[in-house]
């Protein structure tokens, strides 16, 4: 996990496993598609919406972390998180642009916000049922 520093992971407590797990598959997402759904967003011109990528980008965690903490790194997170979700379902069905420049493979840009949006959504059920507890 590159994307979210965190130096010291101290043996979660009862409840706070989902949160540990949550933040794990918020770093692997990260890693895997924020870049994907920056270019996604760039190419569609819904570039405001790389504030919330910006703010995820500036999510870190301490060394004298506490659980505490990391509740609200991630329900900050969970709210960059919605704005990029809300952005793309707003997006016509069948984008207008056929090439992906500089995106992943040789998909259409409309299966990349598809697929960005279906793995946004993925990561913002773990958060909720994170935070929940």
């Amino acid at each position: 996990m590159n994307s979210i520093i965190f130096t010291r992971s101290p043996a979660p407590k009862n409840g706070d496993t989902a949160l540990y797990l949550a933040l794990d598959r918020l770093g692997a997402w990260l890693d895997a598609e924020r870049d994907t759904v920056g270019r996604v967003l760039a190419q569609l011109g819904r570039g405001h919406a790389g504030c919330a990528l910006d703010a995820l980008d500036q999510l870190h965690l301490g060394p004298e972390s506490t659980a505490d903490d990391l509740r609200d790194l991630l329900e900050h997170a969970q709210t960059c998180l919605s704005v990029l979700h809300e952005t793309l379902r707003s997006l016509p069905s069948r984008c207008s642009l056929e090439t992906a420049w500089g995106l992943p493979g040789r998909d259409t840009v409309d299966t990349h916000v598809r697929w960005s949006g279906a793995r946004i959504e993925d990561v913002l059920a773990t958060l909720d049922r994170a935070l929940a507890v």
